[in-house]
């Protein structure tokens, strides 16, 4: 895994691309089906699921695989890319929150609600 680019302010301030024409003709099922083909065409990300593919670009992601911290943004990064590289460059991806999964906290009756 490794980040080609270190963002910088510029990269932080600039408009959020708009998707393209060939995006906005597809529906949200076919828009689901070509970025499954493409997670499943490489082995570190085939284990995340696409829940949503919105027009305005933003796909929501889950995995049940436990990632560290420290590995899920680098991970998470790289799979952007690749996505803005293959499909649509205005591609933004967002992790589905994971409830808490503490046995014990459940058993005391403790709700975190997110």
């Amino acid at each position: 895994m490794k980040i080609s680019n270190i963002i910088s302010k510029e990269l932080a301030t600039k408009d959020t691309p708009k998707p393209s024409q060939n995006w906005l003709n597809l529906s949200e099922s076919d828009r689901i089906e070509e970025i499954k083909k493409h997670l499943k065409s490489k082995q570190e990300y085939s284990y995340f699921d696409v829940i949503k593919a919105s027009n305005n670009g933003f796909v929501t992601l889950k995995t049940e695989l436990a990632l560290e911290a420290s590995k899920r943004g680098i991970l998470l990064l790289d799979l952007e890319k690749f996505l803005k590289e293959n499909i649509d460059y205005s591609i933004t991806i967002w992790l589905e929150p994971i409830g808490d999964k503490s046995k014990l906290r459940n058993l005391r009756g403790i709700e975190i609600k997110t």
